[in-house]
C-alpha cells in the first residue's frame, strides 16, 4: 500500500490518499504505453531504415561492381573480335592472291582447279586393320590442335608461294601465240599459219628442207610480242631470217626466236627481262621472205633441237585469212 498526503497552503487543508501496489504497477505500465513505447517504435523504425539504406547502397555496390565486370568482360571480348576480324582479312587478302595466282594459271590453259587431299596414315587405310575396340592399357590419340585464323593463315601462305613459285616458272613456258591480234582501238586482225613446222619443199629453192619453226602469216606492222617471261639473249639481223630478237627462258630451259621482224620494239636490248605479253618487235618481211609474217621457233636446250612451236600455242586457233 502506498499513501500520497497532499496539503493546500489556502486552506490549510490535508488530503490523504491511499494507492496499493497493482495501482502503481499500472499507472506505470500505463505511462510506458502512452510515452515511452511510442518513443520505442520510432526508435526501431529508424533502425530498420538504416538497415534497409544500407542494404540498399551494398546491393548497388555489388550491382556496379557487377556491370563494371560485364564491362570489362564485354571489352575484351571485342578486343578480341577485333583480333579475329583482323586475322580474317589478313587471310582473306591470302585467299584473294591465291585466286589471282590460280586465275593467271588458268589462262589459255581451260579450267584450272586444284584437289587438296589430305594424306591419311597407311595404317587407318585397311579397315581389316582397324581395331575399333577401347582398351584401357591404351592411351587415346591425341586431339588435333585447333584450327585457329594463325595456323589457316600460314597454311595457305605456304600454298601460295607454292603456288606462286610454280606461277613463275609456269610463265616462263611459251605457251601464248606470239602475235597481238587484238588492238588498242578494239579492232582484231586474223592471222593463218602459212608454214608449218617439218619438212617442206622450200619458197626460193624448190628444194626439200626441214623447216625449224613456225610461220605466222598476219597483217605487216601488228606487234609481236614474248611468248613467255625471259631475258632477251640476241638482236641482230642477217640475210635470212631479216631482223631477229632471241630470248631465252630459264626455267624450262627454252630459248624463242622471232624472225622477219619489221622492226624492234622502241628501247628493246640484250640482256634486258621481259615478260610474257611484252611487245618486242613488228610483223615484217625483212630476210629471205614472200611476204609479211612472223617466223616463230622453240629451241630445247636440253634436247639441243627445234621443236614444234604449235604444240605450245594454248591460248588461240588459226583463222582462214587475214
Amino acid at each position: 500500500m502506498y499513501t500520497f498526503i497532499f496539503m493546500s497552503s489556502r486552506k490549510n487543508s490535508v488530503r490523504q490518499f491511499a494507492i496499493n501496489r497493482g495501482h502503481v504497477s499500472f499507472f506505470l505500465a500505463l505511462i510506458f504505453v502512452l510515452f515511452l513505447a511510442p518513443i520505442a517504435g520510432l526508435s526501431y523504425g529508424r533502425f530498420q531504415k538504416q538497415q534497409r539504406t544500407l542494404f540498399e547502397q551494398q546491393l548497388q555496390a555489388n550491382t556496379t561492381k557487377e556491370i563494371e565486370q560485364i564491362t570489362e568482360e564485354k571489352r575484351q571480348a571485342e578486343l578480341a573480335l577485333a583480333d579475329v576480324k583482323k586475322e580474317m582479312k589478313s587471310i582473306r587478302r591470302v585467299a584473294e592472291n591465291i585466286r589471282e595466282a590460280l586465275g593467271i594459271l588458268g589462262q589459255g590453259g581451260g579450267d584450272s582447279r586444284i584437289t587438296w587431299i589430305p594424306e591419311v596414315p597407311e595404317e587407318q587405310v585397311d579397315p581389316q586393320q582397324e581395331d575399333t575396340s577401347v582398351s584401357p592399357e591404351t592411351s587415346a590419340p591425341e586431339a588435333p590442335a585447333p584450327l585457329t585464323p594463325s595456323i589457316l593463315k600460314a597454311e595457305i601462305q605456304s600454298v601460295y608461294d607454292y603456288i606462286s613459285e610454280y606461277q613463275n616458272q609456269v610463265d616462263e613456258y611459251p605457251s601464248i601465240l606470239p602475235v597481238k591480234l587484238q588492238q588498242e582501238s578494239g579492232e582484231k586482225y586474223a592471222f593463218w599459219y602459212s608454214s608449218g613446222f617439218g619438212w617442206r619443199t622450200h619458197p626460193f629453192t624448190g628444194k626439200r628442207e626441214f623447216h625449224q619453226g613456225l610461220d605466222i602469216k598476219t597483217r605487216l606492222g601488228l606487234p609481236v610480242i614474248a611468248a613467255a617471261n625471259g631475258v632477251v639473249s640476241q638482236i641482230e639481223q642477217n640475210g635470212y631470217f631479216g631482223k631477229t630478237v632471241e630470248i631465252d627462258h630459264e626455267a624450262p630451259q627454252f630459248k624463242t626466236l622471232y624472225a622477219h621482224l619489221d622492226n624492234y620494239a622502241d628501247g628493246l636490248k640484250v640482256r634486258q627481262t621481259v615478260m610474257r605479253g611484252q611487245i618486242i618487235g613488228y610483223v615484217g618481211n625483212t630476210g629471205r621472205s614472200t611476204g609479211a609474217h612472223l617466223h616463230y621457233g622453240i629451241y630445247d636446250k636440253r634436247k639441243e633441237q627445234w621443236v614444234n612451236p604449235y604444240a605450245y600455242i594454248f591460248d588461240l586457233k588459226p583463222t582462214l585469212s587475214p
